[in-house]
Formats: structure tokens, C-alpha cells, sequence
């Protein structure tokens, strides 16, 4: 490689040649790893969803899975990493021709520059605009900036002259770069075309969830879905030893309630895979119960643990009704409410059960507190499964779940969610609320391998849309949607992530469809935030720099604190709901689209049809507390007359070292929130006699200090309140309890008063 040539009078020859054999070596590696990433990303897209990549763990700064099949990981079609290919090979090229032609060693260095920015760039839309960082493009971004470092070493030139006589002899267009660009443009069309026919040749993506399913348009859940898989569906629990998020282990439980070892939330970006619609029954005979379980049963003084046999209740004539659910969990809720009272009402001959899995670190005080505030059957039993013994058994972890075991004992299917759910028997499809029925009157059904997604949010079509104000993300500035249009446009309500790769698909499409039909609907978007980490990574600047890049000219709303999330029982991102210009919810998209041209087009015709108004949705599942209290002249009051208003009610006690910490932040807050609207309503879970005690201790806080004593009756029968205090109930205007805080919080925190606001819907002026 060091034969020099005569050019223009003067020798220029390649200093070093073996820096140039040095470089070659890492344009093979990374040519290597340009094939690996194209095909888990035609695989992930195309195919079955059965590869994946190794050495890159998944943490909320990596994702390599996640960046490379987002929205962004393409261009005009074509894998940004097989476009890599034919780079990589082209350099290598240049470097054999630099033997004869060391003139190209400076077309190798100026094409280095080039791709050192290109990197830059990607680098910047990885972890800005998706969210995460790759390891294996972080490869290759070492790779990239080793092709000008070790060329201009090799050649040992001034780099500006380098620069310059490429510039030099594009203008000419030299032979060498004649030679060089029909070399590229071959090399360019090979992998294309070699791209496209490895594609070709990928199955098809199995029907049903996976963690990175195939760009298929689904069909709305009541016919059926066998498309993508909800991008954020609700995690199973989680083993207690299992890292948070973590793809091997169980789940977190996706409770919204805030304990002191707080469980995960749903969670909004690529996690671990959703549990299949396949489930493997056991094969023949009676269902056996694969773990024991405890019957819990609650009195004023504490609650009463003890084992409960199961198996004794199978096969014995009566079918099983096991009803999965997880306490705090909205969906769980209202799914656990409406089929038991469903089941309880039209199908009596079930024996019912509810079953929670319960994590080491939680109290069972805890599940019962929860279940006990639910529209439930006082009969109803509550069984603790430790360690999800049973509910990994039956592939139920992803509450809400209802296993049917029909009278002679035999699994009939164990993953119905809601009773409009679609479940499949083959060749015949049935809906769950016939299928609960026809079990509990004695038909033989044979097992049920397969249950489409459902997605809950389904249950809204056909009534107004729920109502909600959030503050906007990039004002902050509070904003109300009702659903109803007031220019008389139908409305698309997009719930997203930035850091989702189905949005990252449909966002830029819809981007484009506004701006080519302008006026002919309106959007909102609500964003689904995470909180800032304490090691500095904000998903909520994320987010802030997606909508700022990309232009996004409609409202983008702040949900970071589920609220809305959770009104719209939304478990996946996107999803968008049609509404009428009369607030109606007439369907919803749970996918990204291929293109957006055709079923706007239709979705728009049908939503501009609708007439007239819509009927208000009935409230299911609402979760309450009842119990009465003694306020200082010793009268009793009932909680639900001082909860007339949004509100906190905050259970603590003189002797609890934790309550005397946080009251006095929590009363710094009381003006604040009641200048807002709402109400602080302080709890003692000490006895009756303990007036003149609380109030000896409240002096220090001023006159203006009043805590209610004594909680009595309702749900103070049944469980003793002071199991842990503090803790916080947040409860709505209409008595509805949102969330429970368990422990002390950060009352004086700004971010955590604006989550408040937003729990308890608080519209007023701000403290």
C-alpha cells in the first residue's frame, strides 16, 4: 500500500500503510454488526419477533431493542444499519485502491467526516427524541470515528489539504471519483435489494403479542384482535427479588398506589413481553391448584390469616369462578366489580373467588383495606396467592384475569378480562359473557387456547367522552377536554410515550395527515410522563424535545399522573380514540398504521355522520371508604358528608415518629389546596379517648389545627385503620378513593403538588 504515484508534479503517497490495514479490520466489524442489527430489525418488523440482541442490558438509558425498531430506525423504508452495509464496504474498497491510488485515501477521510456527524445526529435523535441509547449503534459511533483519525494518520497530510483536493476532484469529477461513485451506487442497490428479499422471505409475525410485534393492523377488539401487542400493557406482579422492569423476572405489580416499598406503575415504553393470548391448561383430568393459598377475613381489632384449600371446591359439582386482581389497579377494579356482580347476578351457580398475589414486602392489611373499598358481595372471599404459585400456574399475572373451572373440574380458560371479550375456540368465536354463562349452566366447552388482547378501553365506545384537565407539557397551563367540539369537528384523542416506538411510527404519519387536511379535525394528545431519576435522566425533557422537534402543533397534555390513563383505561401506547363532534367515543386505534390516508378517510366519515349528543357512562368500580369519626365535641360524622369535595384524608397518630415529621408539611399544603378547592381532613386512628391528647399535641400547629379521632364502622369494622400510618387517601368529589399513599410524602415539593392537582382534578387558583 505504499506505492506513490505521480500527481500534478508532485509525489503523494500513504505514510503509514499499516494504519489503513488497521482500519479495515474495523470497517469488517462493523460491516459484522450492521448485518446483526438488520436482522433483528427486519426480524422484529417482519418476522416472527424471534430475535434478539445480545450483550446490551435493557435500563432506562439502554434499550438497544427499543432504538432499533422505533420509528426512527429507518429511512425511505430501508434499515438505517443496512445502509451501513454498502458504506462500510465502499471504504474498504477505496482502501484496496489506495495500493495504486493513494489519491482515495483522502476520499476515505472526508467520507469519515461525514459519517462522525451522521453519528452525532443519531446519537442526539437516540437519546433525545427515542429516549435511550443504544450499545450497538454506540459501536458503531466508534467505528465511524475511527475512519477519518486512522486515514489521516495513514496518509500523515495536513487535513485541510485532504479536504480540499476531494472537494477538488468532485468538481472535476476525476476519474477516481467517477470510478468510486459507480462503485457506491451498486453496492447501494445490492443491499436494497438484498434487504428487501431477506424481508421477503421472513414469516409472518405469530397472531398475538409479542414484545416487538409486526407493523399489522389489527381489528378492533370485538372482532378479534390479532395484532400488535399493547406497547405498555399492565405488568404482571413481580417476584420480590426481581430488578424493576427487568425482562427475565416477573413484572411489578401495576398498582397506581404508592406504597413504602412502592410498586412499579405500568409501565410506558418497551418492557418485558406481555403474557401470550396461548395458555397450556393442564392436559386432562381435574385442574390441580399448584400452590397453597390463605383466606383472608378482617375484624375491628386486625385481620385473620389462614390457609384455604381449594382443590376441595374443584370438581365437585359447582363450576369455579377465579377472579385475578391486584389492589390500587383501576382496571383491576372496575374489571374485578363488574364480573363479580355479573356472575353473582345472572350465573349464581358459580362458586366465586378473588384471588390477589401478594409480594413479600406487602401487608396483607394492605389487600384487604383495598378490597374491602370495592362495590363487592360481603360473601365474596379474598385469597392470598404468596409467591403467584397459583397465578403464574394459570398465566394470570397480568391482571384482571377470570379462570373458569367448570363443575367437573377441567380448566375451561383462565384469561378473560372483561365480559365483551372475544375468546376462541376452534373454529368458533364467543364472547365472555356467553362463555361465563354457558360454563355455570353445565356445557362442556373443550379448553380454550385462545384469547385475543382485549383492550379494555373498548368498554367506552358508545357513551360521552370522560371528562379531565391536565396541565399542558410545555405551558403548564391547565386545560379541560370534554370530549364535545365547539367548531364541530370530530376529535382524535392520542394517548402516547416518547419514548414508544408504535407513536414514533404514528405521531410522524399523523403529523403529515394534519398538515395535508388542515381543519378537517381536531387533535389532543395526552402524554404518559415518567418521573425524573435521581441519576439525572428526565423522560419529561424527553418528551419536551420530541414535541419541540418534530412541531407538534396540537395540545399536549401532562399525565404523569395517570389520571387520565387510567379514566380512559388505556393500557397501551398509542392509543387513540374517535369522537363524535358530540363528545361520543365511537371507536379507538390501539396500533400504528401502515398509512393513515384510507382509515382516516373512513373514520372520518363515519365520526362526521354522528348526530346529536352522546349518553353519560355509568361509573363502575368505584372504590370507597366508609367508616364514621368523632370530631372534637365528640359528635359523629360520617367520612363521606366531609369529603364533599376533593379531598386527603390523612390517617395518622401522636405516637407514629413518621406522622410528627411529615404533619407539619402536610399542613403547610392545607391553604394551598383548599385555595384550589379542595380539602385536608385529619384522621387519628387513636381511640375515642384520646381527644384531649390530640389536641394537647395540635397546639403547637395554631388554633386553626382540628383532627377527627376514632374511625368507627364501615370498613373500620372489618380491618384495624391504624396498621400503618401515615397514610393518605385521595378522594375525589364524588367520594371515589383514586389513590392510596402509604408513608410520608413530599407535600412541599412543587412536582408532587401538581400530581395532586391532577388526582384530585383541582382547577382552582394556585397556592
Amino acid at each position: 500500500m505504499s506505492v506513490t504515484e505521480s500527481e500534478g508534479g508532485r509525489r503523494a503517497g500513504v505514510r503509514h500503510p499499516w494504519l489503513l490495514w488497521l482500519l479495515a479490520a474495523a470497517l469488517l466489524a462493523g460491516t459484522g454488526i450492521c448485518l446483526y442489527l438488520t436482522r433483528f430489525h427486519e426480524n422484529q418488523l417482519y418476522g416472527d419477533a424471534s430475535a434478539t440482541l445480545a450483550n446490551c442490558p435493557e435500563s432506562e438509558t439502554t434499550n438497544c431493542e427499543m432504538v432499533n425498531t422505533s420509528g426512527y430506525s429507518e429511512i425511505a423504508g430501508v434499515p438505517i444499519s443496512a445502509l451501513g452495509i454498502p458504506t462500510y464496504l465502499f471504504l474498504l474498497a477505496l482502501i484496496g485502491m489506495a495500493r495504486r491510488r493513494p489519491r482515495v485515501v483522502g476520499y476515505v477521510f472526508t467520507i469519515g467526516i461525514l459519517t462522525v456527524l451522521y453519528s452525532g445526529y443519531l446519537d442526539y435523535v437516540s437519546e433525545v427524541k427515542i429516549g435511550f441509547l443504544c450499545l450497538w449503534c454506540f459501536r458503531l459511533y466508534c467505528v465511524n470515528a475511527g475512519i477519518p483519525v486512522l486515514a489521516g494518520l495513514a496518509a500523515w497530510r495536513n487535513p485541510a489539504d485532504l479536504l480540499r483536493e476531494t472537494v477538488a476532484d468532485l468538481r472535476r469529477l476525476a476519474p477516481e471519483v467517477r470510478m468510486a461513485a459507480a462503485l457506491f451506487v451498486v453496492l447501494l442497490a445490492s443491499a436494497v435489494l438484498g434487504d428487501r428479499v431477506y424481508r421477503a422471505g421472513l414469516a409472518p409475525t405469530v397472531a398475538g403479542p409479542t414484545a416487538a410485534a409486526a407493523p399489522v393492523e389489527p381489528q378492533p377488539p370485538a372482532r378479534a384482535i390479532e395484532g400488535p401487542a399493547p406497547e405498555s400493557a399492565p405488568a404482571p406482579p413481580a417476584a420480590p427479588s426481581a430488578a424493576a422492569e427487568s425482562p427475565a423476572a416477573a413484572p411489578p405489580v401495576p398498582a397506581r398506589r404508592e406504597a413504602r416499598a412502592p410498586a412499579q406503575p405500568p409501565p410506558i415504553a418497551a418492557v418485558a413481553p406481555p403474557s401470550p393470548p396461548v395458555m397450556a391448561p393442564p392436559a386432562g383430568g381435574a385442574f390441580v391448584v399448584p400452590g397453597p393459598l390463605a383466606q383472608v377475613a378482617g375484624r375491628a381489632g386486625g385481620i385473620e390469616q389462614k390457609p384455604f384449600d381449594l382443590q376441595s371446591h374443584i370438581g365437585r359439582g359447582r363450576p369455579v369462578a377465579l377472579l385475578f386482581w391486584a389492589p390500587g389497579y383501576a382496571v383491576a377494579d372496575s374489571a374485578l366489580v363488574a364480573l363479580t356482580h355479573y356472575i353473582k347476578g345472572q350465573v349464581p351457580q358459580y362458586e366465586m373467588f378473588a384471588i390477589a398475589g401478594r409480594r413479600e414486602d406487602q401487608r396483607a392489611e394492605m389487600l384487604w383495606e383495598s378490597f374491602l373499598m370495592l362495590d363487592l358481595p360481603p360473601d365474596l372471599p379474598l385469597l392470598v396467592d404468596d409467591g403467584f404459585a397459583v397465578s403464574k400456574q394459570l398465566d394470570a399475572t397480568d391482571v384482571p384475569n377470570l379462570a373458569l373451572i367448570d363443575a367437573r373440574g377441567r380448566l375451561v380458560v383462565s384469561k378473560v378480562k372483561g365480559l365483551e371479550q372475544i375468546v376462541t375456540y376452534s373454529p368458533t368465536q364467543v364472547a365472555a359473557e356467553k362463555l361465563i354463562r354457558a360454563v355455570g349452566q353445565g356445557a362442556s366447552f373443550p379448553p380454550i387456547t385462545r384469547v385475543p388482547p382485549y383492550y379494555p378501553a373498548s368498554e367506552l365506545f358508545g357513551a360521552c367522552a370522560p371528562e379531565f384537565t391536565l396541565p399542558e407539557v410545555m405551558s403548564g397551563k391547565d386545560v379541560t377536554f370534554t370530549g364535545r367540539s365547539a367548531n364541530g369537528r370530530p376529535t382524535l384523542l392520542m394517548f402516547w410515550s416518547s419514548t414508544c416506538r408504535h407513536c414514533q411510527k404514528e405521531i410522524p404519519q399523523l403529523l403529515a395527515h394534519v398538515r395535508s387536511h388542515p381543519g378537517e379535525y381536531n387533535v389532543v394528545s395526552v402524554a404518559m410522563i415518567k418521573p425524573d431519576r435521581p441519576d439525572g435522566f428526565s423522560h419529561r425533557r424527553v418528551t419536551e424535545d420530541y414535541i419541540r422537534t418534530n412541531g407538534i402543533p396540537w395540545r399536549v397534555l401532562d399525565d404523569s399522573s395517570g389520571y387520565a390513563t387510567d379514566l380512559y383505561k388505556v393500557i397501551s401506547t398509542p392509543t387513540t380514540f374517535l369522537i363524535s363532534p358530540g363528545g361520543e367515543v365511537m371507536d379507538a386505534w390501539y396500533y400504528p398504521h401502515e398509512s393513515l390516508d384510507a382509515p382516516m378517510a373512513q373514520a372520518l366519515a363515519r365520526l362526521n355522520a354522528a348526530a346529536g349528543g352522546c349518553r353519560p357512562r355509568p361509573e363502575s368500580g368505584a372504590t370507597k371508604a366508609f367508616f364514621s369519626v368523632l370530631g372534637a365535641d365528640d359528635r359523629k360524622v360520617a367520612l363521606e358528608s366531609l369529603a364533599d369535595r376533593p379531598a386527603l384524608v390523612h390517617l395518622w397518630a401522636t405516637w407514629c415518629v413518621p406522622c410528627q415529621t411529615e404533619l407539619p408539611d402536610i399542613l403547610k399544603f392545607k391553604d394551598p389546596l383548599e385555595k384550589m378547592g379542595g380539602r385536608l381532613i385529619l384522621v387519628s386512628v387513636e381511640d375515642a379517648d384520646a381527644g384531649g391528647r390530640i389536641k394537647s399535641y395540635g397546639g403547637r400547629f395554631g388554633p386553626s389545627f382540628q383532627s377527627y379521632r376514632a374511625p368507627q364502622g364501615g370498613i373500620a369494622d372489618r380491618l384495624n385503620l391504624s396498621y400503618e400510618v401515615p397514610r393518605t387517601f385521595l378522594v375525589s368529589a364524588g367520594g371515589r378513593v383514586i389513590r392510596t399513599l402509604y408513608g410520608a410524602q413530599k407535600w412541599t415539593d412543587p412536582a408532587f403538588q401538581a400530581k395532586i392537582r391532577s388526582l384530585l382534578q383541582l382547577t382552582g387558583g394556585r397556592g
